[in-house]
């Protein structure tokens, strides 16, 4: 018979490598034949337990420890661990529960368990309900940091078995839903780290290093160190998840950049995935406006892409694994260049909103905002890059000025062009559309800060390019949601270039020649052409009318268009009193169209506040108006 040790690693072998291999038609084919091999070391271990309660003479070494813990013992928990995390990974969560409880009792982590929630203690129907309702606090005990650890759960040849089953039920627990369980048995992990770390001198064990033999033990030994670290890396991961399920945003963010920073610290990270996570983690923090935070994470993923690229230009060509990696390499490159387009583009427009309000009480609170970034900056720095000449490539605060905006613009744009150029139309429709729409926008935040009406509309222009040869690749029929921001985008430019026109022709105080007049009607019709569009996208399939209600997502763009056309139709430049008429009428009934509605729908009305006020307005004085131009006709 083979030894426990060899069985052991034949086992690990299964479920570690030739899983991997493992066909469709049989997922779990060797992680089921690995089972077999570890329920029978199950059986051989305890007998040899029934037999003399740890009596490890005979085995390769002996360790029985302060703790009381001997090998043989230590060998059935990390047994019960494996069996467990097949059953979990094989979606038999009972029975994975099951495992790992055992496992925890074993190893004298019975308060641990208690910390959380066994299903073997209440009912199936209370747990579907808890998961339900999102009250799996309901369910638990006691607190799983508070709850006492026994010198046993953390001795060297435990500490990574006990946060390894922890980790588990913190996965088991989430696949149920049940988030704040997972969460207990992840803070018990955290605690049981900690506690290990300020009470034990001793190197820790590997559970890999338990059936180990004698010309193994030494190097083995050394593992236990970086195993445990990975392991606490892992336990924040999986943190940073849960607390992502629970609705706390800035401690998974936390969890999360503590969990990228313990990679770089012990250098066992993925650099693609690394820089994806880094580059994802700085959208969070540009959300909450920590602009400096975010740069930092995106010049850290940068950073990191850098590396991996030279080492991959150093590698030898390996056919067709390296045509992959290069793929892999290509993707990642372009998703970071894209976070970094998305970063100019929030920063131009938060620098936009930050300029139009003028109020001291605002400019004071700004100003502590800026002391609390700088303070934020230092704890969230990655000491172990050198990324100042990235950082120094665009700014890390709000811009005032053009010259500022338009080397944001610059660099957003460029990173924007880098992104798209991977993701084709033809091949990724939607994240090449959504770019576009990006870089759009950059145009649209940066005219804000151009002083001259003329090269405003000149950047205006420049959207309209970009959106018009992407509207007429897309077929409606497949892509009829982006056709619609596609469509009330364009609208909008239109309108904002005839105003940009408008506002020039105030400033030469002149009347227009026949060129401007001519111009800008056709801005104005131009948009009222791509408002109708919009709105002819939402009419009923089977009436060909607009709806009677409109859904609400499309409720407050559909009547704002509506509004629109009243302005534009009333914009427009004609001698002719009977076009004039006819313009003003146009007006009169898109103006009605908004009161209308929201006299049918009242709970509509807060939705359009102002507009609607402006509205009614209007339909009380056209008519008059409509009546003057027909007293000229007449």
């Amino acid at each position: 018979m083979a030894s426990v040790e060899d069985q052991y690693q034949k086992a690990w072998q299964l479920c570690q490598e030739e899983s991997q291999n493992d066909p469709d038609s049989e997922p779990y084919k060797s992680k089921y034949a690995a089972r077999e091999i570890f329920e029978e070391l199950k059986s051989r271990l305890s007998k040899q337990l029934d037999e003399d309660d740890v009596d490890d003479e005979s085995s390769s070494f002996s360790e029985e420890g302060v703790d009381g813990v001997g090998l043989t013992r230590a060998r059935m928990a990390a047994v019960m661990y494996h069996l467990g995390v097949i059953a979990v990974e094989t979606e038999e969560f009972s029975t994975g529960e099951e495992y790992l409880n055992n496992s925890l009792i074993i190893v004298g982590d019975e308060d641990g368990i208690s910390a959380g929630v066994s299903s073997a203690e209440v009912e199936e129907a209370q747990v579907v309900t808890a998961a339900i309702l999102g009250d799996s606090d309901s369910l638990l005990s006691n607190s799983s940091k508070t709850a006492s650890i026994s010198p046993i759960a953390i001795s060297p040849t435990t500490i990574a078995l006990t946060i390894s089953c922890h980790n588990q039920l913190g996965i088991l627990w989430s696949n149920r839903g049940l988030y704040s369980t997972a969460r207990h048995h992840l803070d018990r992990a955290d605690a049981l780290y900690i506690e290990y770390q300020q009470k034990s001198s001793k190197l820790p064990r590997s559970i890999h290093s338990l059936f180990s033999t004698c010309s193994e033990k030494g190097a083995e030994d050394k593992s236990g160190v970086p195993a445990l670290e990975k392991l606490h890396t892992l336990t924040y991961y999986y943190l940073a998840q849960v607390y992502g399920h629970l609705g706390a945003p800035d401690r998974s963010a936390w969890y999360c950049h503590s969990t990228l920073q313990r990679q770089l610290a012990s250098k066992d990270y993925d650099p693609l995935e690394w820089s994806i996570n880094a580059a994802t983690l700085s959208q969070f923090y540009q959300g909450k406006e920590k602009f400096r935070v975010a740069r930092h994470l995106l010049a850290s993923a940068s950073k990191v892409l850098a590396g991996h690229e030279a080492e991959m230009n150093t590698a030898e060509a390996e056919s067709e694994d390296a045509a992959h990696k290069q793929e892999k390499y290509n993707q990642c490159k372009a998703d970071v260049a894209r976070c970094w387009g998305r970063y100019c583009l929030v920063l131009l427009q938060v620098s936009c909103d930050r300029v139009l309000p003028d109020d001291s009480t605002q400019q004071a609170a700004s100003q502590d905002q800026q002391g609390e970034d700088d303070s934020l900056d230092t704890q969230l720095e990655f000491l172990q890059l050198e990324v100042s000449d990235l950082e120094s490539e665009v700014s890390g605060t709000t811009v005032q000025e053009f010259d500022e905006a338009r080397q944001l613009f610059l660099a957003g744009l460029r990173w924007l062009t880098e992104a798209r150029q991977h993701y084709t139309l033809e091949d990724h429709a939607s994240d090449h559309v959504s770019i576009t729409q990006e870089m759009s926008h950059l145009y649209k935040a940066l005219a804000f800060f151009e002083p001259s009406e003329d090269r405003r509309c000149k950047m205006h222009k420049r959207r309209v390019d970009l959106l018009t040869v992407l509207i007429k690749e897309l077929n409606p029929q497949y892509y009829l949601h982006v056709c619609r921001q596609i469509y009330y985008e364009l609208a909008e430019t239109y309108s904002a270039m005839m105003d940009n026109k408008l506002a020039l022709l105030e400033g030469e105080q002149s009347r227009p020649t026949s060129q401007q007049t001519k111009k800008i009607n056709t801005l104005a019709t131009s948009s009222i052409q791509h408002f109708l569009h919009y709105l002819d996208s939402l009419k009923d399939k089977t009436t060909g009318e607009q709806p009677t209600t409109y859904p609400e997502d499309a409720l407050r763009p559909a009547l704002v268009a509506w509004f629109h056309l009243g302005c534009l139709w009333s914009k427009l430049i004609t001698s002719e009193p009977v076009t004039k008429m006819q313009n003003v009428i146009q007006s009169l009934q898109n103006y009605k169209r908004i009161v209308e509605y929201c006299d049918r729908h009242p709970e509509s009305q807060s939705v359009m506040a102002q507009e609607l006020a402006l509205s009614r307005e209007m339909v009380q004085l056209l008519p008059l108006k409509v009546e003057q131009y027909r007293a000229m006709i007449h």
